[in-house]
């Protein structure tokens, strides 16, 4: 009896976990499908739903996730060529022709 307990109480305490964990994610890392439906299967399907979330739904984090960095302009080789090439063209005019 005190198994079922135990077992119950971990339960419990996995759905909880899994449900906060999802809910408190960012709704643009999350994968595959809407945050919502992540919380809703965690809590319906337990404890399925939460291990689905877990390997398959949680986002990666910062160092796995692929990068989509904006450069700032002065850190941006074409950008600086390009501009390089506009001054050059500014002081000789002739050149233009």
């Amino acid at each position: 009896m005190k198994f079922l307990l135990y077992g119950a109480g971990a339960l419990i305490i996995f759905t909880v976990f899994v449900s906060v964990f999802a809910a408190s994610a960012d709704k643009r890392e999350v994968r595959l499908i809407p945050k919502w439906v992540w919380v809703l299967l965690c809590v319906v399907i337990t404890p399925f739903g939460g291990l689905l979330y877990l390997t398959l739904g949680r986002p990666l984090g910062p160092g796995k996730a692929p990068k989509t960095t904006t450069l700032a302009p002065d850190d941006d080789p074409e950008f600086l060529r390009k501009l390089a090439e506009r001054l050059r063209n500014d002081e000789d005019p002739g050149s233009n022709v």
